[in-house]
């Protein structure tokens, strides 16, 4: 069992959940259900490329869709191969999108 897990792991786990009330995003515009991930991978124990973070996984998620996510879900999983030499974690965030009005925008 120790030497298959050595060799390949690929693992789902739950991450939290956080919702805003819905009166917190009363008056805004909702553009539906969005999802988004973001990923950072491991070579060899040295080179590490990505941003798996909450952050980037909201971002990609929002886009140019919407401005902000409520009722928020994140899911973790991670894979790797051959003791660790490649390893991948990904972060994904559901959530709805909604606009924000106009008056809350910041002008530039």
């Amino acid at each position: 069992m120790f030497l298959t897990n050595c060799l390949y792991t690929n693992i789902k786990s739950p991450g939290w959940y956080y919702s805003q009330s819905y009166s917190d995003v009363r008056g805004m515009e909702p553009v539906g259900k969005l999802e988004g991930t973001s990923c950072g991978t491991s070579w060899l124990w040295a080179v590490y490329t990505g941003d798996e973070s909450y952050e980037a996984a909201v971002q990609n998620a929002i886009k140019d869709k919407a401005d902000l996510l409520f009722d928020v879900q994140t899911d973790y999983s991670y894979k790797s191969f051959i003791f660790a030499l490649y390893f991948e974690k990904c972060t994904r965030v559901t959530g709805i999108g909604v606009k924000l009005p106009q008056r809350l925008l910041k002008k530039e």
